[in-house]
């Protein structure tokens, strides 16, 4: 009687100890896909002037940089439109927090594009998009478009989750 009823519960603490490594890998997996969800199409507005340069920058030019991750999380389009500027010469997703000046992580141009890892530079040069993005979601992450004239940078916005 003993003998079975020991085989009981050796058979029972076994199933429980099953159960709650499936459990727990079931769990780990939940989360995870979940962080992974929440990235994806995460969308990102900057609205750019010239008093948000570091030094500020007297100029009537403005723009909007809406920025979108795609559902894959691979690859990061945008549109950079402005208002008033003159003398192009480049933009740049930028590293650094509001008043800061910070190094170009991601290339930009005027109108529709995308970046993929293997555009990002600097500090982020052979990161993974996921990086940018954990960047620009806690406020880490600027646009600045440089002209002839202001060759430092003439209208900046910080990105924010939109």
């Amino acid at each position: 009687m003993i003998k079975v009823a020991t085989q009981k519960v050796s058979i029972i603490v076994v199933i429980l100890t099953i159960a709650i490594i499936l459990g727990t890998g079931g769990m780990a997996n939940l989360g995870t896909s979940s962080a992974q969800g929440q990235l994806q199409g995460m969308k990102f507005t900057a609205q750019l002037s010239g008093k948000d340069e570091s030094p500020s920058v007297d100029s009537t030019a403005t723009g909007t940089a809406q920025l979108q991750l795609s559902p894959d999380g691979k690859e990061l389009t945008y549109d950079l439109t402005t208002k008033d500027l003159k003398g192009f010469m480049m933009a740049h997703i930028h590293q650094g927090k509001a008043g800061e000046s910070g190094p170009p992580v991601a290339p930009l141009s005027m109108g529709k594009g995308k970046i993929t890892a293997s555009d990002l530079q600097g500090p982020l040069s052979g990161k993974q998009m996921k990086d940018l993005v954990d960047l620009m979601s806690h406020g880490g992450a600027y646009v600045n478009i440089h002209t002839q004239q202001h060759q430092d940078g003439e209208i900046r916005g910080q990105i924010a989750s939109s």
